[in-house]
């Protein structure tokens, strides 16, 4: 230390957050925990679960009775919100409409084979059963490099076909939405597969067997294995038969029942091993999901979570003003992990704009013109709410883009503001204030403002004289005039 000075330290690096950091990390412990309390304790729960459906109805309405008091909601609106006439279990979906083709047709195809293949002989049923499960029993060139796939597509009866179907209608819309429909199809195809090489392997090393197996439930178990990576926050919508045809949304975290799925067929796995006969393919569910976890994680789905995740919980906690700081502490770090998500930097501005922050504005500067490439519309709803808080122009070049899509939506005096504010903006650089004289000459021509045009042409030409874009603009003035 020389002349007083205090010694260089060196710059503290900015901290990054992890899509599977300490929040993350805690959340899955507690889930693992209680997932081991109900594994342990599944026969008392599953006593007192059978006196909770006997009085179901009149927790149910006693709880829709008070909730009403308390929120001022009608009736009818909280019963919409809590019974569903859907009869099997589904996980929650986001807040757009999605129709999951790929696992409708993966449905269908799966029913279509097993109704046409019943109307089969006795012999013809052997013989595929032979030949396309995986193994085959009776191998040959052809059948082994088919039966890994053909396999997926068989069933043993109705209630194996239905079971399948059910589990994979709950996961495999939620999955599809989010990874596309090539990538469900790898993930479906590839963690059947795995699993099923798993449960050969097994019973050949421990049994010494030859082990053959048929249906749907490894690529289903892969899916639900993708699910726990991508989807791990989403909560399953259990069923619950209430009236009638009318059943109570019992919603749980999707964890809870995986997470008991899988440490009940490795359990029952085990048995398997030690001599329990069972055709059930326990090791081909374990092997398969295993690979869909291991593969959504290769493929940094976790990430994506974490971001969804963080986005829903900030949006939904702004609704309630008692949770605005868990709010605006969740889009942070969906902004920390994606600074362009749209929904969270959209969220924040809001939350922002309600106290007029600048910070806000800077937000919905983003906002909007991510929105520009994607939904330009939806900036320009953006913007007028933006103004509605703010009332100052964005950046020029933000500015000018807007004004042309509110020309395209035959808005023509937002447009005209805004190139007019984009023109008297001191930091506006020379080449958008060019492009933005020659639109605004041309939009108030063709609004016959005529008057208006010709000063803002004049005022084009004394402020950039011999600019070929003043001349393009005088000359389509003149046709304007002529015309």
């Amino acid at each position: 230390m020389e002349n007083g000075e205090m010694p260089l330290t060196p710059e503290a690096k900015p901290y990054v957050r992890s899509a599977f950091g300490k929040e993350e990390r805690i959340y899955f412990l507690k889930a693992a925990a209680l997932i081991l309390v109900i594994y342990f304790f599944r026969s008392e729960i599953y006593d007192m679960s059978r006196f909770f459906l006997l009085f179901l109805p009149f927790f149910f309405f006693c709880y829709v009775w008070f909730k009403s008091i308390q929120t001022g909601d009608r009736l009818i609106d909280i019963l919409k919100e809590h019974i569903t006439f859907m009869p099997i279990p589904y996980a929650e979906s986001g807040k757009k409409a999605f129709i999951p083709r790929t696992t409708v047709i993966l449905i269908l195809i799966n029913i279509l084979v097993f109704y046409l293949l019943s109307l089969s002989s006795a012999a013809d049923l052997e013989f595929i059963a032979a030949n396309f499960s995986f193994l085959p029993k009776h191998v040959t060139w052809w059948n082994i490099l088919l039966s890994p796939f053909s396999s997926m597509f068989l069933h043993a009866g109705a209630g194996h076909l239905w079971g399948n179907m059910i589990v994979f209608w709950a996961f495999g819309p939620a999955v599809e939405e989010r990874v596309g429909t090539g990538k469900f199809l790898f993930l479906y195809f590839s963690t059947g597969l795995l699993g099923s090489l798993l449960s050969v392997i097994i019973f050949r090393v421990f049994l010494s067997e030859t082990f053959h197996s048929l249906g749907a439930s490894g690529a289903i178990a892969g899916i639900s294995g993708v699910f726990l990576v991508r989807c791990y926050f989403k909560k399953l919508v259990i069923p619950l038969p209430l009236l009638g045809l009318v059943n109570f949304k019992l919603k749980v975290n999707s964890l809870l029942p995986l997470g008991m799925f899988f440490l009940l067929d490795i359990r029952s796995g085990i048995r398997q091993l030690t001599g329990k006969a069972s055709l059930v393919a326990y090791w081909v569910h374990v092997g398969s999901m295993v690979a869909g976890m291991a593969i959504a994680a290769r493929l940094k789905l976790h990430g994506a979570a974490a971001e969804e995740k963080y986005t829903e919980v900030g949006l939904q906690a702004l609704e309630n003003t008692f949770s605005r700081l868990d709010g605006e502490s969740a889009l942070r770090a969906a902004l920390e992990l994606n600074p362009h998500n749209e929904a969270a930097l959209l969220g924040m501005a809001r939350l922002l704009a309600a106290t007029r922050k600048p910070e806000g504005r800077e937000f919905f500067q983003k906002a909007i013109r991510l929105k520009l490439r994607s939904e330009p519309r939806q900036a320009a709803e953006i913007y007028k709410e933006y103004m509605d808080t703010y009332n100052r122009m964005l950046e020029p070049d933000l500015q000018y883009r807007l004004a042309g899509v509110f020309y395209h939506q035959d808005d023509h005096e937002p447009a005209a503001r805004s190139l007019e504010m984009v023109i008297n903006e001191p930091s506006t650089n020379d080449d958008t204030r060019q492009r933005a004289f020659y639109q605004l000459v041309l939009l108030l021509a063709e609004n016959n403002m005529l008057e208006a045009a010709h000063y803002r042409l004049q005022q084009f030409g004394e402020q950039y004289p011999g600019c070929e874009l003043a001349k393009a603009a005088e000359l389509k003035f003149v046709e304007v005039l002529k015309s």
